[in-house]
């Protein structure tokens, strides 16, 4: 490995002894010499750990953290007290990354050297890989960002940490790590709080990484019961963040009402997880009602964007039915 690391790569590690090789093989395949592999066991139960140490023993380039389970912003933040590189990569043990996956990084960040840069993806469901390709961008200047980072925000591309490169002397200056005690939203929570802090802002169409959507149930991927709980973590943490950046008070207002807008449109993944636990129309309408209440008690503000409005609308005037509706369109 290279004295000085370009890119440090963070796996964190839970019960993936299925999948775990394909992702390692992936990142070792280009032989990279300016990059670090750091693999955090978040306490698997499984063969996960003996195959880290098998990978330490061989490649120079792997460093390994054990630890107890703590879920996946422990092992994250773990990933990124231990990381040296110039550039922060996240990717999930599930997932994989495709051929010239450095290269790739290397050639975009020549062309367009933004704070954050977030790559297209592939989706692997076990059947057949499908190409997503995203709409270039590059912007630069905190005016000329706010309103493309608010869009991301809102349409939820901006949501996980996959797929995109982050400088680490920006994590580091603002001591940014992902919020305990959540397991539901931390990652876009810290994508949102990163996002206070860099001046420009890329989007390539080129694909670097491949999502794998065969297994549900692994650290970052798993249903939940308590999502309320977790959601209500995240908030928190967003909002304590946001209250102690230096950033305008406009700057700050757009941020709240994105993130509102976020709270809101929950609503449609409550609402197709009814329809996932083949809970009856009349329950459905009822529980639906009671979370439009809630919503509307708080008197949210949210983005004045068309989007914003169509998705907003039905919670604000009670419409249970059509969310009802739009939660079947997206299941089925």
């Amino acid at each position: 490995m290279a004295d000085k690391v370009k890119y440090s790569v963070i796996i964190p590690v839970y019960n993936a002894e299925k999948t775990l090789r394909r992702c390692i093989d992936s990142l070792l395949a280009e032989r990279y010499p300016d990059a670090e592999i750091i693999l955090i066991n978040d306490g698997s139960r499984d063969s996960s750990g003996v195959i880290c140490r098998e990978y330490v023993a061989r490649e120079n380039c792997i460093h390994y953290i054990e630890k107890e389970n703590g879920g996946v912003s422990t092992a994250r933040n773990a990933g990124l007290d231990a990381a040296s590189g110039e550039y922060v990569l996240f990717v999930d043990s599930d997932d994989y990354v495709v051929q010239g996956f450095f290269s790739i990084i290397d050639s975009v960040r020549a062309e367009t050297p933004a704070d954050l840069i977030q790559f297209s993806k592939q989706i692997d469901d076990g059947k057949q890989i499908r190409t997503y390709r995203r709409q270039p961008i590059c912007v630069s200047g905190r005016e000329a960002l706010m309103p493309v980072i608010i869009d991301a925000i809102c349409q939820k591309t901006i949501n996980g940490p996959w797929a995109k490169l982050y400088r680490r002397e920006l994590i580091e200056k603002h001591a940014l790590r992902f919020p305990l005690g959540a397991s539901v939203a931390e990652d876009r929570v810290f994508n949102i709080v990163y996002s206070f802090f860099i001046q420009s802002y890329a989007v390539s169409y080129k694909p670097v990484y491949v999502l794998n959507t065969e297994n549900e149930q692994s650290l970052t991927r798993g249903r939940h019961s308590d999502l309320s709980q977790q959601f209500q973590i995240a908030r928190t943490h967003f909002f304590d963040a946001l209250s102690k950046a230096e950033l305008s008070e406009g700057e700050k207002e757009l941020y709240r009402r994105a993130y509102h807008f976020g709270d809101c449109r929950s609503i449609y993944h409550d609402a197709k997880l009814l329809h996932l636990d083949r809970v009856g129309w009349l329950q459905r309408q009822k529980r639906l009602g009671q979370i439009c209440d809630n919503i509307n008690r708080r008197h949210m503000k949210y983005p004045n964007t068309r989007y914003c409005t169509l998705l907003t609308l039905p919670v604000r005037l009670r419409m249970t039915c059509v969310i009802d509706a739009i939660a079947w369109m997206l299941v089925h």
